[in-house]
């Protein structure tokens, strides 16, 4: 069994050792005395030489149509390519020159099409090598050499995980530092609370050109919202006393309305009529109050003295 190809170096090749390796693999799993019967199968691989030659005169003796060696070029093509005897055809450079230039004819027949190449070395057509199975093995031996591939040194390499891609934002306002101590703001917003303490208790509105400000640390994010606040408050608190410093215009003021004093109104003497006392005129504002008329011309006559018999005075008005 051969420990590897990679020592190997056959000169006169007509297909190039990376390719050959994978029909190797499939023609014979890397054995240099493997045969192959065609409609049969030994009941085990020869591992050396003699049980090799002893086995393929007898399947000659027999009539066995076969195949030999690394690359298992058949009976039939071993004189056309050079392979004069079976010790020959054992051997690994001259067994894997020939299966090469079966190789390269075939693919210079289909058009330079692998697949159709490979089931042409198989079968001498480009269509069984498909339906068996054999091209899509060396396909298969194709694709796990690519997936255990290794460096010069050995070292596997190392699989890439994909992540999502990171997202630049350009940044529009940087953060604003005022360069004060914590401290120090904290005795300006107290101070402010102190000058005004309805200002204090005010929300400072954000202003929406600020919003998305970025910090580069909490402190600096509350020294940020503290110096805010307090220059709001200050604000606040010089405007107001700007207010009360400037005087604001006032409309002229308008004399109240006035009650009109009424003139008191003397009593004129009417001339009496069908011999009637004096009517008296009065003010409309003493229209309520009690006057006292003169006496009548004519003295008053006293009611005349009913004489009401006994037990009648109930129904007498």
């Amino acid at each position: 069994m051969l420990p590897g190809l990679e020592a190997m170096a056959c000169p006169e090749m007509a297909v190039s050792m990376d390719v050959m390796q994978h029909v190797i693999n499939v023609e014979s799993s890397r054995n240099p005395y493997a045969i192959g019967v065609v409609g049969g199968a030994l009941v085990r691989q020869p591992k050396q030489l003699d049980e090799a030659l002893a086995t393929v005169r007898m399947l000659e003796e027999k009539g066995y149509n076969f195949s030999v060696g690394l690359a298992q070029v058949n009976r039939y093509n071993l004189a056309k390519y050079g392979l004069d005897s079976y010790e020959k055809a054992f051997q690994q450079c001259p067994n894997l020159q020939a299966a090469s230039r079966i190789l390269a004819e075939c693919y210079g027949r289909s058009g330079k099409d692998w697949g159709k190449s490979f089931s042409c070395y198989y079968s001498g057509n480009f269509t069984t090598g498909f339906r068996h199975g054999y091209v899509q093995k060396v396909f298969a031996s194709i694709s796990r050499q690519r997936g255990t591939m290794v460096a010069a040194n050995g070292a596997a390499p190392i699989d890439v995980v994909s992540r999502a891609q990171r997202r630049v934002v350009d940044v529009a306002h940087h953060p604003q530092f005022s360069g004060q101590p914590q401290g120090v703001a904290e005795a300006r917003v107290q101070a402010m609370q102190a000058l005004s303490p309805t200002y204090a208790q005010t929300v400072v509105p954000v202003d929406p050109a600020r919003a998305y400000e970025v910090y580069p640390s909490t402190g600096a994010m509350v020294r940020g919202g503290l110096v805010r606040t307090a220059d709001a408050a200050l604000s606040r608190v010089v405007m107001g006393a700007m207010d009360q410093v400037v005087p604001q215009p006032q409309a002229a003021q308008m004399p109240a309305p006035q009650p009109i004093a009424q003139q008191p109104v003397a009593p004129q003497p009417m001339p009496a009529q069908n011999d009637a006392g004096p009517v008296v005129v009065r003010a409309w504002s003493e229209r309520n109050a009690p006057v006292a008329l003169p006496a009548q011309a004519a003295p008053a006559q006293a009611m005349p003295v009913q004489n009401i018999p006994a037990g009648d005075e109930a129904f007498v008005f």
